[in-house]
């Protein structure tokens, strides 16, 4: 299932540049450019181009594990 994860697309933006997540994504070098210079806003990006940020983000990123716990 693809989804498309706007907290993920953050990171991948802070973390890499733009030449490394056009090439890892397959999302344009200009619309990437745009989205780090916050020309462009990633609500506003497609959902083809969202899902490939979020794919390109979970696939170079560690695991993070988080535990719950229920007071009941």
């Amino acid at each position: 299932m693809s989804v498309a994860d706007t907290e993920i697309m953050h990171e991948v933006l802070e973390k890499y540049t733009a030449n490394q997540i056009a090439n890892g994504s397959g999302v344009s070098l200009s619309t990437v450019q745009k989205l780090k210079s916050g020309t462009r806003d990633v609500m506003r990006l497609n959902l083809a181009d969202a899902i490939k940020l979020t794919e390109f983000g979970r696939k170079n990123s560690s695991a993070v594990i988080e535990i719950y716990t229920s007071n009941l």
